[in-house]
């Protein structure tokens, strides 16, 4: 068990005396705190002026030289910083900092190019038989003011992105700057999204899925009747961007300062001037300088060319923070499963289609009519009945004992010509005559239609499946896929359905296609991309700038302790064969316990899974003692249900703390863990986490509070992205190495497939023809340049450990 605890400082100061920001769940960095012992500075580097708020650390200052290098030279770079080492602030700074200068360069350049026409003009000015306009042949070629390279900011979720904009109202820096957020989190129309326009716990509100919220949102602005879009595009005028009554700008051509706006600011600035979020975010895009983007709208080829389409990603450049799983993201943006159940759903879809269609015939087009529709439904039960039984009869197909198979990643295309009769040739006309059915689904006025989620899912397989250019270069993409084949029992004694998963072991695969965007440089961070090598390797980019920082705290700001032995002396060890020893599960809660008393304020406890969250628990006689045991199965699922406003008053995943004098001998081991501090457990329902932050920071808030622990799981929510500062943290237990299921059928794949790359890269083609080279010294072989299979299994698990402990340290007087 990995146990880190902070030794108490004097003077240090506390959480309490922090003032609360609106969402602290989310809150910034809290670099801010070191901001008022030192003015604001400017720093030079590499000959380009950076405004800092403060004497930047030496680590701060190697963060900058690298990103300035990097852009100048125009290299990717890998960049790794501990967390609460300021990086956030730091990219901000240093590479608008050099897009000012670029834009400066550009303009002497640009300034001298129209010097020069200028005096060829004059050379040839017209005679009196030529007109001014330059008629007569000679052209007045005005030169195009080009924009400086847009620096497009990506993250893993909102509240991330939140905290970039945090950081930059921290900088003197004002660019022109778009964020953009799903309609999930930024519509606030009260019928398509009434759980942000109401606001959570209203009475009555009951979330929508994002498929039902973009689909609600896209019928209500095909009609004209979402009043929010309305107004903005009314309030917009002739220059397109609308902006607050408290922005000035008398003259639309001059320049303004755009205020600096998270997602929650644009949300609560929508509301009170009743115009659109969504849509209000997008109208900067055109002019933006700096864009701030989820991860999926770089890697969604479908949101770079509809959301991004105005966007030259020629020469710009890509930054990705928090990206210790970004080649995770990578191959899964690449991946989809595809189930029977998908097929039924899709069958459903077109059925509805087809029932629009006759109730009004002139809805449709030569294309999408009810004939053509028959026909796609019929190649859709027919593609359904394949998955079912087809499929597991192919000739030469051995199928384990668990229904079970593994493909070659070209297989794919076997299933769609055979099952659907669609291949490289014919797929546009399926994939158009789809999208042209989902066109008619939502402009149908009158319905309360929630769109064609299964079939744009379908739609979005084939897409992923074939790829964009000839099926020979898809065959080719085919070589770093796997098909893998799974039977899934539907239970309640219906027939047994299939998956067919289309996995990608290479996320290679998109960052390449990003770099065929021609953009300048994409810059990685994180505070745990170590090894770099392998990262590299697995990333298939060549990053000739690479920093690993050490941390702005000092040693006795932190104490770290691998635990063996638990407080009886019992061996603490989660390996497999322990996991659910009720011997170490008690030993492990006793120390906790233990641990719990000693430690002031907030305890952060991680856990391998939130199976074995579950298992633990409920043998200590928590609120899961009632569930499944195992972790598994839906049983124990209401755990973690949401909390509801007509439910209990205190949430099903936070508990407060009890009196001493209960917690006697005969009090079983939650109870004694309540005695020391209060809990709060990580929900699974990503809508509940704030509440849950909320929960767990009102308890270490309590006047003569002993503290709260939260409980939570490494690669979970509350392992990255979120600030646990000063008070909120003052210790960390990890209770195990969170090793992938080593079965998994995706994980052995994955180590194979690595396996499978390294021997191929060992193995060195002679370039003699066969005849011998004539000498007998071997020449020496490079090491491989590719990650194995165990060295990538265990990786996983020491980042995952890693990203926990991180939490703890989240400035440099933290401790």
């Amino acid at each position: 068990m990995f146990a880190t605890n902070k030794t108490h400082r004097r003077g240090v100061p506390s959480a309490k005396s922090r003032k609360p920001k609106k969402d602290d769940s989310a809150s910034v960095t809290n670099i801010k705190s070191s901001a008022t012992s030192t003015p604001a500075t400017s720093i030079s580097i590499n000959g380009i002026d950076i405004h800092f708020p403060f004497q930047p650390y030496n680590v701060q200052h190697q963060y900058m030289s690298s990103v300035i290098t990097a852009l100048q030279a125009s290299q990717h770079a890998l960049l790794e910083s501990p967390t609460g080492t300021g990086k956030t602030l730091c990219l901000l700074c240093s590479a608008l900092a050099w897009q000012i200068r670029e834009k400066s360069r550009m303009s002497v350049e640009l300034e001298g190019i129209q010097s020069q026409q200028e005096g060829k003009a004059d050379e040839l000015a017209p005679g009196p038989d030529q007109s001014q306009d330059g008629s007569d042949g000679f052209s007045n070629h005005s030169v195009p003011r080009k924009k400086a390279p847009v620096i497009i900011y990506a993250s893993r979720t909102h509240s991330q992105l939140s905290q970039v904009m945090g950081e930059l109202r921290n900088t003197r820096y004002r660019p022109k700057h778009s964020i953009l957020g799903s309609r999930e989190h930024s519509c606030i129309h009260p019928k398509v999204n009434p759980i942000v326009a109401k606001g959570k716990g209203s009475p009555g509100v009951e979330p929508k899925t994002s498929t039902e919220v973009n689909n609600g949102c896209s019928k209500l602005c095909k009609e004209r009747k979402c009043m929010f879009r309305n107004n903005l595009e009314d309030a917009q005028g002739k220059s397109g961007v609308w902006l607050p009554p408290t922005v000035q700008r008398a003259d639309e051509n001059k320049s303004f300062e755009q205020p600096v706006l998270d997602i929650e600011d644009l949300v609560a600035l929508g509301k009170q001037h009743k115009i659109c979020p969504f849509y209000h975010s997008r109208s900067h895009l055109k002019e933006a300088e700096l864009i701030l983007v989820p991860y999926n709208y770089l890697f969604d080829r479908d949101a770079r060319e509809t959301t991004l389409a105005e966007v030259d990603f020629s020469n710009a450049v890509l930054i990705f923070d928090e990206a210790h799983n970004l080649e995770e993201f990578a191959s899964e943006s690449s991946s989809f499963d595809l189930s029977s159940a998908d097929i039924a759903g899709c069958i459903s879809e077109v059925t509805r289609g087809v029932q629009l269609l006759e109730m009004n015939p002139e809805t449709g087009d030569e294309r999408c009519n009810k004939e053509n529709l028959l026909r796609l439904k019929s190649m859709l039960i027919n593609f359904e009945s394949y998955l079912i039984e087809g499929i597991s009869h192919r000739p030469g197909q051995k199928l384990s004992a668990d229904a079970e198979s593994s493909q070659p990643g070209e297989f794919i295309f076997d299933i769609f010509k055979e099952g659907l009769r669609v291949n490289g040739e014919n797929k546009t006309l399926l994939i158009d005559l789809i999208q042209r059915l989902s066109d008619v689904v939502l402009e149908f006025k009158g319905t309360n239609t929630s769109g064609t989620p299964k079939l744009d899912h379908f739609v979005s397989c084939v897409k992923r499946a074939f790829g964009s250019g000839t099926y020979l270069l898809a065959l080719a993409r085919s070589k770093s896929y796997r098909v893998h084949i799974s039977k899934v029992n539907r239970g309640g004694g219906f027939d047994t359905g299939r998956t067919i998963s289309f996995w990608c072991f290479a996320p290679s695969l998109a960052m390449r296609e990003l770099t065929f965007l021609n953009v300048r440089s994409i810059l990685i961070t994180s505070g745990t991309l170590s090894p770099l090598p392998s990262f590299s390797m697995e990333l298939g980019l060549d990053f000739p700038v690479q920093l690993e920082n050490d941390h702005v705290i000092k040693p006795d700001q932190i104490f770290v302790r691998v635990l063996g032995k638990g407080v009886s002396g019992k061996e603490l060890s989660s390996k497999y064969g322990r996991r659910d020893d009720p011997e170490y599960i008690k030993e492990l809660g006793d120390t906790l316990a233990s641990l719990a008393g000693n430690i002031p304020a907030g305890v952060l406890v991680f856990f391998t899974s939130y199976g074995a969250m579950q298992t633990a628990i409920g043998r200590w006689g928590g609120p899961a003692s009632g569930s499944n045991q195992s972790g598994g199965g839906r049983g124990a699922s209401s755990f973690f249900a949401a909390r509801r406003k007509k439910q209990a008053a205190t949430p099903r995943y936070a508990f407060p703390q009890t009196n001493q004098h209960f917690a006697g001998p005969t009090n079983n081991t939650w109870q004694r863990l309540l005695s020391k501090k209060a809990i709060v457990i990580e929900p699974r329902s990503t809508s509940d986490l704030s509440d849950a932050i909320g929960e767990y920071k009102k308890f270490i808030a309590l006047p003569k509070s002993n503290g709260a622990i939260m409980m939570g799981v490494c690669r979970g929510k509350i392992s990255e992205g979120i600030d646990f500062t000063d008070d909120m943290a003052r210790a960390v237990v990890v209770t195990g190495l969170p090793f992938a299921p080593y079965l998994d059928p995706k994980v052995k794949l994955k180590r194979e497939f690595l396996d499978a790359a390294r021997a191929s890269a060992k193995s060195r083609p002679s370039t003699d023809g066969g005849f011998g080279s004539g000498d007998t010294k071997s020449l020496p072989r490079a090491p491989p340049k590719s990650l194995g299979g165990q060295e990538w299994y265990s990786q996983q698990a020491h980042r995952a450990v890693n990203q926990a402990l991180g939490r703890v340290i989240r400035h440099r007087h933290d401790y």
